[in-house]
């Protein structure tokens, strides 16, 4: 018999495993980054993927602008292990109120750079806008997510006993 698992789990650390949604989240809000790279890994052609989603210049760079201190977030993230450096830890505290921030411009940007026709020209563009608000949802009503972002993992430090015997 099986024995009965606990949500949420553990991670290698002892700490919450960090929901995949979180990760969806931040893929949706670095998306102009992510447009980027691949407008910059293809071809050439007529149609650049920059233009489909962002049809002026202005909003790309406003949206990228906006979308930059995800990168220190995740930044942090990658030092959320033992061994991480522990300066990181000062970002990665208030990331919640940081995600929020991030999520309520994008999403306020998405609406004011639509134009009035979207729905007939590329109603691909509101996509954004309606995932950003399911976001916000997730944002307020996730109980795990003030937790995640509460701990931290503790650093281990080397038994002095151990080394003092081993010469």
């Amino acid at each position: 018999m099986n024995p009965p698992h606990y949500w949420p789990l553990l991670d290698n650390n002892g700490l919450l495993q960090i929901p995949m949604r979180f990760y969806g989240l931040l893929l949706l809000l670095l998306r102009p980054y992510l447009c980027w790279v691949t407008e910059l890994s293809m071809m050439r052609s007529e149609h650049s993927l920059l233009s489909q989603f962002y049809p002026r210049q202005h909003d790309f760079l406003v949206a990228c602008l906006i979308a930059l201190p995800l990168l220190l977030l995740v930044a942090a993230l990658s030092q959320r292990r033992v061994k991480g450096h522990r300066f990181w830890y000062y970002l990665w505290r208030p990331g919640l109120w940081l995600l929020w921030l991030v999520t309520l411009a994008d999403f306020a940007h998405s609406i004011s750079a639509l134009d009035a026709n979207v729905i007939l020209d590329a109603p691909w563009r509101l996509i954004a806008p309606c995932l950003l608000l399911v976001a916000m949802l997730w944002l307020a009503c996730s109980k795990t997510l003030p937790m995640i972002f509460k701990e931290w993992p503790e650093q281990v430090k080397p038994d002095n006993d151990t080394t003092a015997s081993s010469r």
